[in-house]
């Protein structure tokens, strides 16, 4: 009995339980159902209001704006969007400036301004009356900085006149005509870019006007301004075909015409010194040896040339020095030059001045003159020279001993004392009134020695070698010994014999 009513109470206990864990889950179920449903109502009800307003705006657009005006546009009884058609159009960029050949879109100025208006008027209400004006300030600093960069492209400095030629034959020189330049007038064009735009009239062509800019040097001017900035004279030999060689070379470049910023060439002047252009052979070394080459000499053209660029006041772009000091020039101041029709060591320069300059050449008997025509590249009363010194002497070389039977037996003469090889820098030298005013490094040259030449006779004439075998043979009694003391005779002299007494 007992048992069966403890199993009582726990079935009861049990179904509380139970019950209660039902209760709870329905009243946890109605919370969430709740709660979800007061977050749609929510959504709802924001997504209506979005509604409402997007509406409202979309009625507001679509109204007719009451008093609406950007400069001389009047936009009244224009819808928004209506306002925006019509500001595209009438407003459209296309403002030219030409200069009769070349036409140039200006930057667009407007666009920007325009954006930030149709915004105040699509946001401001319809019946609030509007008034808008362009930003002329800031369009007039637009304008300004594109007539800047018009005029780097459009201005024009003046042409001035200068040699064009130079005929050997008559010695006449032409001159080109000079040209005016322009600048532009970049005031007159912005207050013509700014007065279109007061007029909104953004597809106007505004023509450029330019003045004048007269050239630094007329055609009369030059003929009196050029003369002769740079000349030196060298004395040639009497040797016929060096001569002619240097006359050929002289009458390459006579006459040529170099132009601002253009690079002389000797050898391009001249070309190959060949036979066939009438080139001669004479003296001219040849990897330190002396030999007989056709255009022989004109080293000393080259040379010649050289102290004049430096004296006009150009720089070399290229100058060589010989492997044996050249005796028309001081040493350190030659310029030798080679070519084999494709390269070799050249004579060089620049054209640095602001006109072109004509070469003058001439060799009248041994006189070489070469000078340079040309408008003063120097300050007035400045000139220049070279200065060279030695550095250095080389170690002399073996004396060279030649033999020669017409000297007297056992004697030497110096036929040639021979030269010191050595080191030499040159310097450019620039005076005025007589005074260093500057002086600076311009190349160093090394040469060559040469070895003292001396003649001497080892070796008995043969008629001296006669007479002493008959005298000899006369104070002897026994003819065989008279035979011994001629052989004897004959091989006087150390290694010679009478084969080789000439």
């Amino acid at each position: 009995m007992d048992k069966n009513r403890a199993r009582r109470i726990r079935e009861r206990r049990n179904r509380k339980i139970v019950y209660g864990l039902l209760l709870l889950a329905a009243l946890l179920t109605v919370g969430i159902l709740y709660s979800l449903a007061r977050s749609i109502r929510s959504k709802d009800s924001d997504s209506s209001q979005l509604v409402t307003d997007s509406k409202d705006r979309e009625t507001a657009s679509e109204k007719a704006l009451v008093s609406a005006r950007i400069g001389q546009t009047n936009l009244s009884g224009l819808t928004v969007k209506e306002a925006k058609d019509t500001m595209e159009e009438r407003y459209q960029w296309g403002m030219t400036v030409t200069d009769g050949t070349d036409s140039v879109v200006i930057d667009d100025s407007i666009s920007g301004q325009l954006e930030k208006i149709l915004k105040q008027l699509s946001e401001a209400p319809p019946d609030q009356p509007q008034d808008y004006q362009l930003d002329y300030d800031s369009m007039k600093e637009a304008f300004k900085k594109q007539a800047e960069t018009l005029a780097k492209r459009w201005n024009k400095d003046g042409v001035n006149s200068e040699v064009e030629s130079f005929d050997p034959k008559t010695g006449a020189y032409s001159y080109t005509k000079e040209q005016n330049g322009r600048v532009l007038d970049q005031e007159k064009l912005v207050t013509q870019l700014l007065a279109a735009a007061k007029e909104e009239n953004f597809q106007a062509e505004i023509p450029a006007e330019f003045t004048l800019k007269a050239p630094e040097r007329t055609q009369v001017q030059a003929k009196e301004q050029y003369k002769v900035i740079g000349t030196f004279t060298t004395k040639t030999t009497t040797n016929k075909n060096r001569n002619q060689n240097i006359s050929l070379a002289v009458g390459a470049i006579n006459g040529l015409v170099l132009k601002p910023g253009e690079e002389f060439s000797f050898n391009n002047a001249t070309g190959n010194r060949t036979s066939e252009k009438g080139y001669q052979p004479a003296g001219a070394y040849r990897n330190g040896v002396l030999i007989e080459e056709p255009g022989g000499g004109v080293c000393q053209v080259s040379t010649t040339l050289y102290h004049a660029i430096i004296e006009s006041g150009f720089k070399t772009t290229e100058r060589n020095s010989h492997s044996f000091a050249p005796s028309y020039v001081e040493k350190g101041q030659d310029a030798m030059v080679s070519f084999d029709g494709y390269a070799g060591p050249d004579l060089k320069f620049v054209n640095t001045g602001n006109a072109s300059v004509v070469l003058r050449a001439s060799l009248e008997g041994t006189t070489l003159k070469i000078s340079i025509v040309g408008i003063p590249v120097l300050e007035d009363g400045v000139k220049v020279t070279i200065r060279s010194e030695k550095v250095k002497d080389l170690n002399p070389l073996p004396v060279t001993y030649e033999e020669n039977t017409a000297l007297p037996f056992g004697t030497e003469k110096v036929v040639d004392k021979g030269t010191l090889g050595g080191y030499y820098k040159s310097y450019r030298v620039l005076t005025k009134g007589g005074t260093v005013i500057k002086e600076e490094p311009l190349h160093n040259s090394s040469y060559k020695g040469k070895p003292e030449v001396i003649q001497r006779n080892t070796t008995l004439k043969p008629e001296e070698t006669v007479q002493e075998t008959h005298t000899e043979a006369e104070s002897s009694l026994a003819p065989a010994e008279d035979q011994s003391e001629t052989h004897e005779a004959e091989n006087v002299g150390p290694g010679v014999t009478g084969a080789n007494v000439q």
